[in-house]
């Protein structure tokens, strides 16, 4: 289900457009972006997302964690290393210290890891939907949605929200358990007003306000994604990511975010990942046997989906 602002919410949020993202100097004078259907947004986005299906990148990477449960003092560490990306869902990403591996994280169809070298030499690992995949903070689920690649497709029985603010389109998927909270309304393929500009879902009801699952926000100039949040289904946050860069890459010179910084939370606390992309190949796949789980030889390993104490969940 998909929410759209009335049509005079339309026009004062297209206003408010031209009054906070004035056009360039007369030399220029480009035309403020049209509001488009929450529809013809979807499918630009697919149209993009779709023409990346694998990555091959170096990236520098700044690692940001508490040092304890407490939260008062963090640890900083920058890595160099690499991304690789198969589509739908292999991520690995690896960072070195004096060319040798200190930081993995990984999955595949089957399974995820995180593996941390200096001191700990451990392993957290699990189920791809399993137990302990929700338990993970860093999960590599999450990181690949912070790259903003992913495809979006609304079943009609999944209540979301599509709003146009000052220069960005907002869409919000709910959770489909939730969905019979939500008012009836049409798919995006035929989208339908809600009753006020930025209302939520259950604004026309008394029923309960369902929990956001994703929110993604849209450059109305470029159609990029811009920011991604993730929340759990109590509404708490899991995922607030920006991507603060885009540059074409690859032979089509598809654009393609190269700057992100991510925040993942769980358990009371806050990892914060900064990423940076060059020698970007999106042509290139990834060699398949860098996506296997191989835990480091003589490194203690904790199934997250055993594990029965907070100490054993990072």
């Amino acid at each position: 289900m998909l929410h759209r602002p009335t049509h005079i919410a339309l026009a004062v949020a297209a206003l408010a457009t031209l009054l906070a993202c004035p056009p360039a100097p007369a030399a220029a004078a480009p035309v403020a972006p049209a509001l488009l259907s929450p529809a013809e947004v979807i499918a630009r986005h697919n149209a993009w997302a779709d023409r990346i299906r694998h990555l091959w990148a170096r990236a520098d990477l700044t690692l940001n964690f508490p040092k304890d449960e407490t939260g008062r003092e963090r640890e900083q560490h920058d890595l160099g290393g690499h991304l690789f990306l198969a589509k739908p869902d292999r991520l690995f990403v690896h960072g070195e210290v004096l060319g040798k591996d200190v930081f993995t994280v990984g999955m595949n169809a089957d399974r995820f890891w995180l593996w941390i070298r200096p001191e700990v030499n451990t392993v957290w690992t699990g189920r791809r939907g399993g137990e302990g995949e929700r338990r993970f903070i860093l999960s590599p689920a999450d990181l690949m949605t912070a790259l903003g690649l992913f495809r979006i497709d609304l079943a009609p029985s999944v209540p979301a929200e599509f709003v146009a603010q000052v220069c960005h389109d907002v869409l919000t998927e709910y959770y489909a358990s939730t969905a019979a909270a939500a008012p009836t309304s049409a798919p995006a393929s035929a989208p339908s007003p809600a009753p006020t500009e930025g209302a939520g879902p259950a604004a026309a009801s008394s029923a309960p306000v369902p929990a956001p699952r994703r929110r993604v926000w849209f450059d109305r100039a470029t159609l990029r994604p811009v920011r991604v949040d993730l929340f759990d289904e109590a509404g708490r946050p899991l995922l607030m990511a920006e991507l603060l860069r885009y540059q074409p890459v690859g032979p089509d010179k598809t654009p393609l975010c190269t700057a992100y910084r991510a925040r993942f939370y769980g358990n009371g606390q806050e990892m914060v990942l900064v990423l940076r992309l060059s020698d970007v190949r999106p042509e290139k796949e990834p060699n398949p046997k860098i996506f296997e789980y191989r835990p480091a030889p003589g490194a203690k390993v904790i199934d997250l989906d055993a594990a029965e104490t907070p100490a054993d969940v990072p």
